[in-house]
């Protein structure tokens, strides 16, 4: 897929949840690649596209490697630059964000965007291609089936933007389809999984206090699918 999401939390702080339209990497030799910022409808959450997949080709960051960006300037249009790797431990590894521009600017607009560069988050953990975390484990409890609830992982949910109005799928082992939809708690963000998900869970052999590996994969901007990977081992 040729996309690359951003955290909607670093968006929201360093105010590119409105920002739609070109945007600029860079290299570290100086090479830059336009690429287009758009927003999801359906979540709010800000993607790069048109362009992602050449750019990463371009500069060998495959599946599961990890990479660092920097933003420079929030003004103009938005650059980000890619820096130098300093290690192969991808344990700790995480991507950092500080503005950029291409285009020249003022020592007082340079003093305003430090301070608030200073003042946001510029950093988060991921890996430096599309599939990041894509993967989710999901647990049947023995309370599950009682009460009829299964939460996905706050976390998860948020990064990857997925609300109550994200249409969601199940698919099982044997490619067979479970429809299920997704409600919001009341006094929480958490998402949970109404209908679809205990016949989901009985296709697969699922027992209680088993725990399955599943990966998200986008159909489109509101529609998504979980799909069985496998158990996790005990």
């Amino acid at each position: 897929m040729n996309f690359q999401c951003l955290p909607m939390k670093f968006s929201r702080e360093n105010g590119l949840d409105t920002r739609c339209g070109e945007i600029v990497l860079m290299n570290e030799k100086g090479r830059s690649w336009k690429l287009t910022l758009k927003r999801k409808r359906s979540c709010g959450t800000m993607y790069i596209t048109r362009g992602w997949r050449s750019f990463c080709s371009a500069n060998g960051l495959r599946a599961g490697s990890s990479f660092t960006f920097k933003l420079i300037k929030k003004g103009g249009t938005l650059a980000l630059r890619l820096s130098p790797k300093k290690r192969e431990d991808c344990s700790s590894e995480a991507n950092e964000i500080e503005s950029l521009s291409t285009e020249p600017e003022s020592d007082e607009e340079s003093s305003q965007d430090e301070k608030k560069i200073k003042k946001h988050r510029s950093t988060w953990k991921a890996t430096a291609s599309q599939y990041q975390n894509r993967f989710v484990t999901l647990t049947l409890k023995p309370s599950n089936p009682e009460k009829y609830l299964l939460f996905l992982p706050l976390r998860f949910t948020r990064w990857h933007g997925i609300n109550d109005e994200t249409k969601m799928t199940l698919l099982d082992k044997n490619g067979v389809k479970w429809s299920t939809d997704l409600r919001s708690g009341k006094t929480s963000d958490k998402i949970r999984l109404v209908g679809g998900w205990q016949e989901f869970f009985k296709s697969n052999c699922v027992r209680t206090g088993e725990s399955i590996i599943l990966k998200l994969i986008w159909e489109g901007d509101k529609s998504c699918v979980l799909k069985f990977c496998s158990k996790v081992e005990a």
